[in-house]
């Protein structure tokens, strides 16, 4: 009961408010700064690089394969006994060979230098104006009233009321 007649009564304020003709709206602004790129400021650099020196043959048998397949097999000797023995030196020569075939690598990595273009963004800070709301002003019976909103608007609404002291 209490809602209905509020709405009741806020439907008669609004029917009893009078509209009156805005005259002027003025733009409300803030300054806000911002960081803005306005350009690039680049230099040459020298930068080291890794490559990779010579040839590196890893499918070929060298004197090395068969150093480390000997060397691989001495050891598997040493390991077990019986049929044990047999299988450590075959696993033993297998290992030697395969580790002394990848570390063949024609002279490993060389360190070659380069010439780069770097850049770095040079920043500015701006100051530029926001609208933030309008300042919508009228005259209602000789006197200036306004009303700040976020959009401009074309009326402004007034209730006149009369207190007798």
């Amino acid at each position: 009961m209490k809602k209905i007649i509020l709405v009741l009564a806020v439907a008669i304020s609004l029917l009893q408010a009078e509209k009156v003709r805005v005259t002027e709206s003025t733009a409300i602004t803030k300054p806000y700064t911002e960081k803005v790129q306005v350009w690039e400021q680049c230099y040459e650099d020298t930068v080291e690089i890794d490559v990779a020196c010579g040839q590196r043959d890893t499918n070929s048998i060298g004197i090395d394969t068969l150093i480390g397949a000997g060397l691989g097999i001495a050891l598997g000797n040493q390991i077990g006994s019986g049929r044990g023995k047999a299988a450590a030196k075959v696993g033993g020569g297998l290992i030697g060979a395969y580790s002394a075939n990848q570390m063949r690598d024609g002279g490993g990595n060389c360190k070659s230098y380069e010439t780069i273009t770097k850049c770095n963004p040079i920043y500015e800070y701006k100051t530029v104006n926001r609208t933030i709301g309008y300042n919508n002003c009228a005259y209602i019976d000789g006197e200036r009233y306004c009303k700040r909103t976020k959009r401009p608007i074309k009326w402004l609404r007034y209730k006149k009321s009369i207190t007798i002291y």
